[in-house]
């Protein structure tokens, strides 16, 4: 799939909220299996806002114009600059001791891989308490370095710290998660970086976001630029179905950019969603994201009650749910790519269950998303239960956006039940608009900052058209 992303990031929660006015398989499997990663006590524990001033709204970020699908090749996506203070030079040599390494690191360290596998399947994992290290190649070739857990540790990385960054590597074949997040053991983490990174083949979640067993929360960081994927051979690694590519409890501010997901399904059961915000998350930005041949694409919320916990932010950011169970709080979901085509995830057990999904999703927005599937889904899009109040404006997709459980959305300029003419070459999933498409001009007008450019940053005019792509003259 061809998906290419750029345009300035502006999140102006005013706008959103001036804007904002059957069962099938897995419907209620809020937790798809036990996740039993040592470090995920806080997935199990109700927990209040330990910090209510933590920043709430995503972090500016620009684009200004390139293509690429996640592999580091937009304008966005450049490799980050040449590190500075303390820096450790590794070779694969150093994997057995690079755990206490890390433990060790003042705070301001990076950690640069020269190029090779790393082979930590008799290490430890490295538990990352100091803030501020960095960890990535020396070549920024995300390919050429490979952190291998062989299936023998349960997680690569387990952050706790706040402004920790990882680049231009490969994390791959944990137990549990190649890369894990959670709040600290006295505070909240904020600012933790993934860019430009490989994720491949985890034994449950790709990324993991969540609180910390003593209750803190993981806060506006950010994922861009990388592929996270479950390959064939990964899948037969996965116990349950308990996986998907970025699961986040609890977690605000996150934004989720410039990135591809494949993969995420099983032959039977239902995976998690490619990238999933749930527990009471809240303002999570998701944009120019290809998401190819995963049971679920984009989630906000998951089932009535979710897993039970909730976060209590301080205020009121919902007033329509009278104080009632919220999945997720506001967000934006914009110009993302969603395709299914492998005849082997439709004939599996639940097959393409949904593009995006917003569950007790209070305020939420998504617009110009394009959801293509070759074969029938359950929807592309469906907003559920009573909490849900979400706006769905200029969506382009192939199959229905559908109601369900008592949930409301104000619609508008979307194009749902659309055949595959309208796309370029739809069997590769080349979906950039043709001439003629009926989607061209026939999209609404959304407010300044919303959605000023398509997944190419492109600008979109007076007379938008609907999903992700605008059509050049």
């Amino acid at each position: 799939m061809r998906a290419t992303w750029t345009f300035a990031l502006t999140l102006t929660w005013i706008a959103l909220a001036l804007a904002c006015g059957g069962t099938k398989p897995g419907d209620d499997e809020v937790g798809e299996g036990t996740d039993t990663s040592a470090s995920d006590s806080g997935d199990t524990q109700t927990t209040s806002d330990a910090d209510s001033s933590s920043t709430s709204d995503s972090s500016s970020t620009s684009d200004t114009s390139s293509t690429g699908d996640g592999d580091g090749d937009l304008i966005d996506c450049d490799p980050l600059p040449p590190p500075s203070g303390t820096i450790v030079q590794l070779t694969p040599a150093d994997a057995a001791s690079l755990p206490q390494q890390v433990l060790d690191a003042q705070a301001g360290t990076t950690f640069v891989f020269a190029d090779g596998t790393y082979d930590l399947s008799g290490a430890n994992l490295l538990h990352v308490i100091t803030p501020g290290l960095t960890f990535r190649s020396a070549s920024d070739d995300r390919d050429a370095v490979i952190l291998d857990a062989g299936y023998a540790i349960g997680e690569i990385f387990l952050v706790a710290a706040s402004d920790t960054t990882i680049a231009h590597l490969t994390v791959q074949r944990a137990f549990y998660h190649p890369i894990h997040v959670t709040g600290g053991s006295a505070a909240n983490v904020e600012n933790v970086r993934i860019h430009d990174v490989v994720v491949r083949d985890p034994g449950q979640q790709g990324i993991k976001i969540n609180t910390s067993p003593e209750g803190y929360y993981a806060d506006a960081g950010e994922v861009s630029c990388s592929r996270v994927e479950l390959s064939d051979a990964g899948r037969t690694q996965v116990t349950d179905c308990y996986t998907g590519g970025i699961d986040a409890h609890s977690a605000r501010g996150w934004v989720i950019r410039d990135n591809s997901f494949e993969g995420f399904w099983c032959e039977q059961g239902l995976s998690e969603h490619a990238i999933h915000f749930w527990v009471t998350g809240r303002d999570t930005l998701v944009e120019r994201n290809t998401i190819v041949d995963c049971a679920r694409g984009i989630g906000f919320g998951l089932g009535e009650q979710g897993n039970g916990n909730t976060r209590d932010y301080g205020d009121d950011p919902c007033p329509e749910a009278a104080g009632g169970y919220l999945g997720h709080i506001d967000g934006l979901i914009r110009n993302n790519m969603i395709f299914a085509a492998r005849p082997e995830l439709f004939a599996s057990q639940s097959g393409f269950d949904s593009g995006i999904a917003l569950e007790q999703a209070c305020g939420a927005l998504a617009v110009h998303n394009t959801i293509v599937a070759l074969e029938q889904p359950f929807v592309s899009i469906e907003y559920r239960w009573p909490n849900t109040h979400a706006t769905l404006r200029n969506n382009l997709t192939t199959h229905g956006i559908v109601e369900r459980d008592g949930g409301s959305a104000s619609l508008e300029g979307n194009l749902a039940d659309q055949g595959l003419e309208h796309f370029v070459d739809p069997s590769t999933g080349e979906l950039h608009l043709v001439a003629g498409s009926l989607a061209i001009d026939a999209g609404v007008v959304l407010a300044p900052g919303v959605a000023d450019a398509d997944f190419e940053g492109e600008p979109r005019d007076g007379a938008p058209d609907v999903g992700a792509d605008e059509r050049s003259p």
